[in-house]
C-alpha cells in the first residue's frame, strides 16, 4: 500500500475524531426519566452517528496500517488486532472489539433506559478511542 493512500487514510480518521470531539464537548448525560424534544433527540442521534463513523474510519485505518507495514491483511478483525497490538501501534484489542460490539448495538437500542446506558457507553468508548488516536499522532513518525 502506498504511503500517500496510509496518509490519506489517517487524516480521515483524525477530521471524524474532529466531529466527535465536537459533539462530545456539548455532551450531557442523557435521562431516561427526561422527555426529551426532537431536537434533543438529534443531539444524541448525531452523537451516535459520529461514534460510528469514528469506529468505521479506525476500522479502516487500522485494516491500511497493517497492509502498509507487514504487506498482507489479517483473515480477521481479532488476528488484525492482535499484529497491531504487538507491534505496539494499538494499547488493547479489546477496546476495539467492543468499540465495535457497541456500534452494532446503537441501531437495536430503543427504550429509555437502554438509551441512558448507551449514550454513557458511547462517550466513555469514544473517549479511549480518542486518546488511542493520540497515541498514533506521537508515532506518526513511525509509520509515516
Amino acid at each position: 500500500m502506498p504511503k500517500e493512500l496510509l496518509l490519506r487514510s489517517f487524516e480521515d480518521l483524525l477530521s471524524t475524531a474532529k466531529l466527535f470531539k465536537e459533539a462530545l464537548s456539548r455532551y450531557k448525560p442523557y435521562s431516561a426519566n427526561k422527555d426529551y424534544s426532537e431536537e434533543e433527540k438529534l443531539f444524541y442521534d448525531a452523537l451516535s452517528f459520529r461514534y460510528q463513523k469514528l469506529v468505521e474510519a479506525f476500522l479502516s485505518f487500522l485494516k491500511a496500517l497493517e497492509l502498509y507495514l507487514f504487506g498482507e491483511a489479517s483473515d480477521t478483525l481479532r488476528g488484525r488486532l492482535l499484529r497491531l497490538e504487538k507491534g505496539q501501534f494499538i494499547s488493547d484489542m479489546d477496546l476495539y472489539l467492543e468499540a465495535r460490539i457497541l456500534r452494532n448495538k446503537i441501531v437495536h437500542a430503543y427504550l429509555p433506559d437502554e438509551l441512558e446506558e448507551l449514550y454513557a457507553e458511547i462517550v466513555n468508548k469514544g473517549k479511549k478511542l480518542l486518546l488511542e488516536i493520540e497515541n498514533l499522532e506521537k508515532k506518526r513518525e513511525v509509520f509515516l
